[in-house]
């Protein structure tokens, strides 16, 4: 039988669990970025040294942004750095505060689980529409924002986990 474990290992366990999605999610969008970059410097030269285009480099700049944007949205959310106005509810009392830091925490996981539902199903939908230039399947560039959605619930959840386990 596992000894029970202490609430602070429990903290630090999600702690954990959160430093090591939201590092998936940096170098992920980093990567990402590194590719976003690489395409519009290539597409530059062949067009201005070279004096011809490659159809695909605008495709590829598009996707690469996009799935870059919705793979560090869970490092904007770990750091804080996504937007808030958050003048009034720190002067609520403390049950109202809790009150309201649940109900954040439920509308927040409704809305990320209906727009993975939505997300999934439109880009299941049209597995058999293919891109323009680079002639993929338009799901691949579309299933960024389940998983991105996905990736952000996660985070959302373990977040309000250490959130209530402070307590």
């Amino acid at each position: 039988m596992e000894p029970a474990r202490h609430p602070e290992q429990k903290r630090s366990g999600l702690a954990r669990w959160t430093r090591r999605l939201e590092r998936i999610s940096a170098w992920t969008a980093c990567f990402l970025l590194l590719v976003n970059v690489g395409d519009i410097l290539l597409g530059i030269f062949c067009r201005y040294v070279l004096k011809s285009s490659i159809i695909w480099t605008e495709e590829v700049a598009r996707f690469s942004l996009v799935w870059m944007v919705m793979m560090g949205a869970l490092g904007a959310a770990v750091k804080g750095d996504h937007m808030v106005i958050d003048f009034v509810v720190p002067r609520f009392p403390a049950a109202l505060r809790r009150f309201v830091e649940w109900g954040r925490f439920l509308l927040a996981v409704g809305i990320l689980s209906l727009m993975i539902r939505l997300g999934w199903v439109n880009a299941v939908q049209i597995w058999d529409m293919k891109t323009m230039a680079l002639n993929i399947p338009k799901t691949i560039p579309l299933l960024s924002i389940p998983v991105g959605f996905a990736l952000l619930l996660a985070g959302t959840v373990l977040m309000h986990l250490q959130t209530v386990g402070r307590r």
